[in-house]
């Protein structure tokens, strides 16, 4: 395994934590089963709460194994309500720490950023971790806005 590459033994342990998710009707690797460069879920959108509209929102997860920490990006996308939300953990802002939870929503001209930490360690955790609070919080909060 190379620094800085996608994994597809990782991949396959966070396919699994993407199926366990009950909002969740599909996974598919991107572009392809042959490349697997990173994970698409398609979300069913009578599954979601509240409820949204007729097109499956997507969420997407990124994932490079770069010691000391991992680069990563899940991102939420909802074209029903023109809602983006997502943890990354790369290098982009800096000042908000090593991670940071970013949304956006319809009548929003750019994202809010905020500094966040993940209690679990792993990454299929902390994929848990961010599609608990993903469907459980920042949908019902940040989509009743």
């Amino acid at each position: 395994m190379n620094p800085g590459v996608e994994n597809p033994a990782l991949y396959r342990t966070l396919w699994d934590t993407l199926e366990r998710q009950a909002e969740i009707i599909s996974v598919r690797f991107e572009p392809d089963a042959i490349q697997k460069r990173y994970l698409a879920a398609t979300v069913d959108p009578q599954r979601v709460v509240p409820p949204t509209g007729p097109d499956s929102p997507q969420l997407e997860v990124h994932w490079k194994l770069t010691p000391p920490h991992d680069e990563f990006r899940i991102d939420y996308a909802d074209p029903n309500l023109d809602f983006h939300c997502g943890w990354h953990q790369d290098e982009d802002h800096d000042e908000l720490g090593m991670a940071h939870f970013q949304y956006q929503t319809a009548s929003m001209e750019t994202p809010h950023r905020e500094g966040t930490e993940f209690e679990a360690a792993s990454p299929p955790k902390i994929l848990w971790e961010c599609c608990d609070d993903l469907f459980g919080t920042v949908i019902p909060e940040y989509t009743a806005l």
